[in-house]
Order: structure tokens, then C-alpha cells, then sequence
């Protein structure tokens, strides 16, 4: 027995129908794992500035004249910013944001 897509045309004012009846959109799966990399990305750099804080700020070793905090926190950030370019160039995609909208194919590079 094989089995057979059943397709349904779901109206726009009714409330009455399945959520498994709503097509995929790849813009919603690929704005979701955007958002996941970013959350990630983000308790990262946090996890490491306030670790940072909390168990070098009463050291009273220099390095180029900064205390070794604040010359850390400083490759931290430069660290994350490079990381930011890195993510917005190859993983974040261009997309439309009208209804029927796509998502744009990456250039190659």
C-alpha cells in the first residue's frame, strides 16, 4: 500500500485546520538556525567576559601596561567581532521578506 500526499487548501480566516498542513517555509528553518548560532555565539562571549572578570580582576600581572583583565577582555572582543564578520558572511543568507519571498543562493567567493 503506498500512501498518497493529501493536499488541502487551508482558508485564510478559518482557524480550523492542522499545523502538519502548513507547508515549510525555508526562510522560518534557516532564520530559526540564524537565531540558535546567534544565542550560542552570544552566552559564549558573555560566559567568557564575565569568567574573565571574576577570576582575573584581582590579579596585578601587566601586559603592555593593561592589567591582564583588561588586555584579555579587549582580545575577547576583538575575538568576537572577527566572529561576527565570519557569521554574517558565511552563514547568515539574504532572504525576501514579502510573502512569497525566497531565500538567495550565496555568491561564490
Amino acid at each position: 500500500m503506498s500512501k498518497t500526499a493529501k493536499t488541502q487548501v487551508i482558508d485564510e480566516n478559518s482557524r480550523d485546520y492542522d499545523l502538519k498542513d502548513i507547508e515549510n517555509d525555508p526562510r522560518i528553518t534557516q532564520t530559526t538556525k540564524e537565531f540558535w548560532i546567534t544565542m550560542v555565539c552570544y552566552i559564549c562571549f558573555a560566559a567568557l567576559m564575565i569568567a574573565n572578570l571574576l577570576l582575573l580582576s584581582g590579579s596585578s600581572a601587566t601586559v603592555l601596561g593593561f592589567p591582564l583583565w583588561i588586555f584579555l577582555e579587549i582580545l575577547i572582543i576583538i575575538g568576537f567581532v572577527v566572529m561576527v564578520i565570519i557569521l554574517a558572511t558565511f552563514v547568515y543568507q539574504d532572504m525576501d521578506i514579502t510573502p512569497d519571498g525566497k531565500l538567495h543562493k550565496k555568491q561564490d567567493r
